[in-house]
């Protein structure tokens, strides 16, 4: 063929399939069709040497999915990638951005680079052609597993105006992609013939021709380099017969017309003749949540609400607790449990593909979430109570042949020193044989009496204590024969628990301990309708609001957590208002309050009447009401500067949409909120939008929390598993907690007059029931304090954990190291602290949340033999003399994510101090 001067046009005919693992199908369906498409795929490779690549939609998930059903294709399938003619990765699957974490989608790329190079290459290319939107982040995320491009469909708004379709886009730490808008869709050449005049396609208001060379001359007239992208496949849609051949006859066109040439490539091809001329011009930065060409669906951070509730909860427990508890576990022991991990780490990223966390696909997909998100939590609990044992064991290493002198150790999973309120669950049966064989032992049912016992802190203080006898019930022992075991719950006030460390208290017969005054806790103090601390103070007002007050400030929020209540015409994919509908106020119903079941908890309730439903025009809200019982469970923790909010909404109602409503006495013109790896500050002014596809509505996301701030004052909204506010007025943030609507994709949708999916019935997206919502509020000193908010997420997020040691296993680790490590300054935060991927030490990953340069330090309780910084493939990226250190200090660019790896040293090694350079 003949090769054109760099300076012709050219355009890449790339064979691909976008596939939706599930979404208007559940995957064991969608998987049937899956092992068609690529039994008809490797037997047409294997049959035209011609066909030279065809990309399968920048994931790996499918070869997985593909080779548990079809085993005896294995290595036919893992013969075309060798070749690199099958081109996975580098994703697992293709994700969401705005509803996972950015951890999330770092474990993405690792699992999906190493599962395509287990079959042979990895496509080290960002394609992300259906995302719905991109965070700020990607571009540095993407460049830490050495991908510099990035190819998007949605996103985008009048920016394209001045870049056209290839610009470079920038993270806030300076890393850049090279960006290729698919301005026609990923399925721009998905009609393929061998006559230009024949091929066509329609796609959207705005993608649409009736020949090539109308289609070459649209690509063209934005292209900045004359290299133009040709995506031949959509939806699931198998390989087109006869390619090759046509692409020589439409080349054979082409040249004897003058137009650009074609020719059959992949991604990288493309990357490489379009690195050969010219970069782009144009820089752009920032999140890409704009709907000018192709959806973006801002309404989907408040589908299936109880859903990404669950997630976040999985998430957490999995990361924050069990992860880095086992890094810790096998600092002291060497036995790992990362395999486990990296299992449940790759179920819970199957939950991430976009269709499936953001939920909108039929409710079968959402039911397989659940059982999936169970599986994990299993997975992590298990692991996250062995590594508890391991480490609560060694901790309480002194042998005491006393068994009423029980050790309870409490450890932060932390990277920063943390006290409050724990729980801890303790056997009264003081001689069961827990950690031994034996047969036909029964729980004794006289135990120990705590009210002639004292707990003993870490200073040999006595610290006050309550307790909840025989609240917890479980199966103990399975590989030392199980035994049923009934234990009590002790709850009291830990202190200065150090970073990734433990404290260890005792539990003693009160003869032994200490005779001094029991330690004064700093408890809250409640009154009929308030709680107040030494930080705060809430009030519940006789409409069901709160009003919260700074002790430090005397600063005053009233009107907080109003319940405003509308309806919903729209479905999965967004709000669809109703014209002139006026929201309804919990303010308008009664309200009781009532002492909650511990000292500093307060419970508010009220039964909200609200329309069962909309008519069956859709037009309007039924006449009739059904009553929504709703419930506030308030607690202020002693030592805590943030109001803590259970929400419990007994959902009874359909088609609506519920908000709480936070006027925060903070006027400002933009949000500031949690986003991957950073903050995102958005002005509360909607974009000029006009002829847009998909009309901005107000709705943000956030991963953890929200805050409006001025130089003199900020309030911080904290949630889990809630990310979608809206600010539009001036001091007030709106948060959703649920939308209940009933189809997947509506027609006669009020703001989208397109068709979007298919339309089908999902009943369970009306969240029919009881649902669970967690939030807190904080006031804060506003602008420069808004780094403090990650730590108070942390804590909200992750409890501090407690073990009491009453068994003979696992024994303390002879010459084990102490724990503990310590991240600092407080705008670096800790994102992971895992076992290394091939198991050589363990991997600490932090980001600077600040616009501003820091240093940052990780002050180790154990000695070190060398630590490197890596990128975010655990690679290599800078090396340190090997030596014994506690003190890492490395500089941290504004928004620059940092992966470490750490060796411990053995044990006995001297301590030193150490500088990490770049």
């Amino acid at each position: 063929m003949h090769e054109p001067d760099v300076a012709d046009p050219l355009a890449v005919v790339v064979p691909h399939t976008h596939w939706d693992r599930e979404w208007y199908s559940p995957f064991e369906t969608m998987r049937f069709a899956l092992v068609q498409f690529l039994d008809e795929l490797i037997e047409a490779m294997e049959k035209d040497p011609e066909l030279p690549v065809f990309l399968l939609d920048g994931q790996a998930v499918i070869l997985e999915d593909y080779t548990e059903i079809r085993r005896g294709h294995r290595n036919r399938l893992k013969a075309l990638v060798e070749a690199g003619r099958l081109r996975p990765g580098p994703f697992y699957v293709q994700p969401d951005e705005f509803h996972v974490s950015g951890e999330a989608l770092v474990r993405n790329l690792l699992i999906g680079c190493r599962v395509s190079r287990e079959y042979g290459h990895v496509m080290r290319e960002g394609y992300l052609p259906d995302t719905f939107g991109h965070v700020h982040q990607l571009p540095q995320i993407l460049q830490g597993f050495g991908i510099d491009t990035f190819y998007a469909m949605r996103g985008f708004g009048d920016e394209v105006d001045a870049t056209g379709t290839e610009f470079l886009w920038r993270a806030p730490d300076g890393s850049r992609v090279r960006a290729h808008w698919l301005a026609e869709s990923y399925s721009n050449a998905a009609v393929l013939t061998g006559d230009p005049e024949t091929l066509s396609l329609h796609h959207g208001v705005l993608v649409g021709y009736d020949r090539l060379a109308e289609l070459l001359q649209r690509l063209q007239a934005r292209s900045g380099t004359g290299v133009l992208l040709l995506l031949n496949g959509g939806d699931h849609l198998r390989v087109q017969e006869g390619v090759p051949a046509m692409v020589r006859s439409l080349d054979a066109a082409q040249k004897r017309d003058g137009g650009p040439r074609l020719r059959l490539g992949g991604l990288e091809e493309f990357h490489r003749l379009s690195a050969e001329r010219p970069g782009p011009g144009s820089e752009i930065s920032g999140e890409l949540r704009h709907g000018r060409s192709h959806d973006v669906f801002d309404g989907i951070g408040s589908t299936r609400t109880p859903l990404k509730v669950l997630n976040e909860n999985t998430e957490a427990r999995l990361s924050g607790i069990a992860e880095r508890l086992e890094a810790c576990a096998a600092l002291l022991d060497g036995r790992s449990q990362h395999d486990s991990l990296h299992y449940a780490w790759r179920e819970l990223v199957k939950n991430y593909a976009h269709d499936s966390i953001c939920g909108c696909s039929v409710d079968e997909v959402h039911q397989e979430m659940q059982v999936r998100f169970a599986r994990i939590r299993q997975v992590a609990d298990a692991v996250a109570d062995d590594a508890l044992a391991r480490i609560a064991h060694t901790a309480a290493s002194e042998p005491d042949t006393d068994p009423r002198r029980i050790p309870v150790v409490v450890v932060n999973p932390s990277a920063f020193p943390r006290g409050g309120t724990v729980t801890a669950e303790v056997l009264p049966d003081l001689g069961a044989p827990l950690g031994q064989r034996r047969f036909g032992w029964t729980q004794s049912e006289e135990g120990a009496d705590w009210s002639g016992y004292a707990l003993l802190g870490p200073d040999g203080r006595r610290i006050p204590f309550t307790v909840e006898p025989g609240t917890a019930v479980n199966v103990a022992d399975t590989l030392d024969r199980r035994k049923e075991v009934y234990r009590d719950r002790i709850r009291f006030q830990a202190a200065d628990v150090p970073a990734l460390g433990s404290r260890v208290h005792h539990l003693v017969p009160a003869a032994q301990a200490p005779h001094q005054p029991t330690r004064e806790a700093s408890g809250t103090r409640r009154t009929a309708r308030s709680l107040t601390n030494r930080w705060l103070s809430v009030e519940v007002a006789p409409d069901g609001t709160l009003a919260v007050t700074d002790l430090r400030t005397g600063r005053r929020s009233t009107g907080l957590c109003e319940l405003l209540d509308d309806a919903d015409a729209g479905d999965t994919y967004g709000h669809g208002p109703l014209p002139g509908d006026r929201p309804l106020s919990s303010r308008d119903a009664n309200w009781s309050v009532e002492p909650g079941s511990e000292d500093d908890t307060l419970l508010a309730r009220a039964v909200l009447a609200l329309p069962a439903a909309l008519t069956p025009e859709r037009d309007a809200r039924t006449g009739h009401t059904v009553d929504v019982p709703v419930t506030l469970l308030l607690r202020l923790p002693p030592a805590a500067d943030r109001v803590e909010v259970d929400l419990t909404v007994d959902n009874r109602a359909e088609d609506h949409r519920l908000r709480l409503r936070i006027p925060t006495g903070v006027h400002t013109g933009e949000s500031v909120a949690e986003s991957a790896y950073g903050l995102v500050r958005r002005p509360a002014k909607a974009p000029a939008c006009e002829g847009w596809r998909d009309q901005p509505t107000g709705a943000q996301a956030l991963r953890r929390f929200v805050a409006l701030e001025e130089a003199g004052a900020g309030l911080a909204v904290f949630t889990e598993g809630l990310h979608e506010y809206a600010h539009t007025d001036g001091h007030v943030l709106e948060v959703t907690l649920l939308r209940s609507v009933g189809w997947m994709a509506r027609q006669d949708h009020p703001m989208r007059p397109h068709k979007v999916g298919p339309m089908l019935p999902t009943p369970d997206a009306q969240c029919p029931g009881q649902q669970h919502f967690r939030l807190a509020l904080r006031p804060y000193a506003g602008t420069g304090h808004t780094v403090d908010l990650y730590r108070t997420a942390e804590e909200f997020a992750l409890p501090l954990l407690t073990h009491a040691v009453q068994s003979s296993r696992p024994g303390p680790a002879p010459g084990a190291p102490p724990l503990g490590l310590a991240v600092a300054p407080a705008s670096v935060v800790l994102s992971a602290l895992k076992s290394a991927e091939d198991g050589d030490g363990v991997v600490v990953r932090v980001f600077n949340g600040s616009a501003e340069p820091v240093t940052a330090s990780l002050v180790t309780a154990f000695p070190l033999a060398s630590a490197v910084l890596c990128d975010l493939e655990e690679e290599p990226q800078h090396d340190t003399e090997p030596q014994a250190h506690r003190t890492l200090r490395f500089p941290l660019p504004a928004g620059r994510i940092q992966t470490v790896r750490l060796r411990p040293a053995p044990s006995g090694a001297a301590a030193t101090e150490s500088t990490v350079g770049r």
